[in-house]
């Protein structure tokens, strides 16, 4: 391996495993040299090997089982390897950490969860960012792999990277352009961006939804008014929906954010957040039967979500149900200190 004869070491590093199975460094050395190498198969197998002996590092080994079921298109299996890796800690390594961060934000993307690759590239921007502290904006918009993928995530297209048709391209690396100076917090910038780009383009789909979420904190109405343009835009859009239920339940216009809530979970029966939108609504109306249906079937689709658990308890508190809603209340609190936790690590 150190004089580069690298067929001859994985041939040896495979013997020398299946000699010993527990020995986690050789099946590191073969995964690796394998990845580099472009077997992706044997490499899947020996980092299988290896997360299944190393308790220590596990987390690189989940990293790089992911990446490679990144790269044999098996999209599901490579976001739980990655989630799994992120969670465990991917060590020290800034290169393969940028890797497997940036991986895990454009799987989640294509599958449908921009919201979570926009956290996961907005932490791979931040530490490109901290890397040149000289130049950070700079270096970061200079990263066009990067800027690809915060477009799509931002215009919630499902697609890679590298599957941007050439006519989508320069709206999207517009989008990133402006969504990466919201991760870097320069915000005035960005809405002059987002403003700019659903004026040059006011009959894409996806624009005017990136800028009403931009708008939201300091302008709830005009954010309104742009996800209500997206959805005359893109009929089939439930997150524009969504955004409008939960306005109406800020404003207390339950039987319109009702409407917005029901249209959302019929497009999108697995969004959770749908479910949730739907079900306040109703415990606004007074009606906890259907909340506590919309609840439930939150819970159940991402229980690891501490506003599906506490809205839950609050419905069970309201139908009488103490002995569940003291329980749901406490796995909010739980879940709660994690993602605190989380988001204080990160």
């Amino acid at each position: 391996m150190d004089d580069n004869r690298t067929s001859e070491a994985i041939r040896l590093y495979g013997r020398a495993t299946a000699l010993r199975p527990s020995w986690s460094e050789g099946w590191w050395y073969l995964g690796t040299l394998s990845f580099d190498s472009g077997q992706f198969t044997r490499a899947h197998d020996a980092f299988l090997h290896f997360v299944s002996v190393e308790e220590r590092q596990a987390g690189p080994g989940f990293g790089m089982l992911g990446l490679t079921e990144f790269q044999l298109k098996d999209y599901k299996k490579a976001l739980i390897a990655l989630e799994r890796g992120i969670q465990l800690g991917l060590g020290d390594n800034d290169a393969f950490t940028h890797q497997a961060v940036y991986t895990d934000g454009v799987v989640n993307n294509l599958l449908d969860q921009p919201e979570i690759a926009l956290v996961r590239l907005t932490l791979v921007a931040n530490r490109e960012a901290a890397a040149h502290p000289e130049s950070s904006e700079a270096t970061v918009l200079a990263d066009t792999e990067l800027v690809d993928a915060f477009g799509l995530a931002g215009l919630r297209i499902q697609k890679l990277p590298t599957e941007i048709p050439p006519k989508e391209a320069p709206i999207v690396r517009q989008a990133g352009h402006a969504q990466i100076l919201i991760a870097l917090q320069d915000r005035a910038t960005a809405g002059a961006e987002l403003k700019r780009l659903v004026e040059e383009n006011p009959s894409e789909p996806g624009v005017h939804y990136m800028y009403g979420v931009h708008l939201l904190k300091e302008d709830p109405l005009a954010a309104a008014e742009e996800f209500r343009r997206e959805v005359a835009i893109s009929p089939q859009n439930p997150a524009a929906r969504i955004q409008l239920a939960l306005e109406s339940l800020r404003t207390a216009d339950y039987e319109k954010g009702l409407k917005y809530a029901q249209e959302a979970v019929t497009l999108a029966p697995g969004n959770f957040v749908a479910h949730v939108a739907c079900g306040k609504l109703w415990l606004e109306t007074g009606d906890t039967d259907h909340a506590l249906r919309e609840l439930r079937t939150a819970v159940k689709l991402s229980p690891g979500s501490p506003d599906a658990h506490f809205a839950l308890s609050r419905a069970l508190s309201e139908s009488g149900q103490t002995r569940e809603a003291a329980q749901e209340r406490a796995e909010f609190e739980r879940l709660k200190t994690l993602t605190d936790a989380a988001d204080r690590k990160r």
